[in-house]
């Protein structure tokens, strides 16, 4: 396997662990929450097949 190869692997796992665990943290990868002292405001994206 050449250097750029092994390199590119390496990357395309890391990213897909980073998703794999953001997923199984928060629940929802299109989801966003801003929080400031008292207040937040949370949104999510979602998608409908149909």
């Amino acid at each position: 396997m050449t250097p750029l190869r092994y390199l590119l692997s390496i990357l395309l796992i890391l990213c897909v662990s980073i998703l794999l665990l953001t997923f199984i943290h928060r629940g929802s990868l299109w989801e966003l929450t801003i929080k400031r002292q008292h207040q937040g405001v949370a949104e999510k994206l979602t998608c409908l097949s149909g």
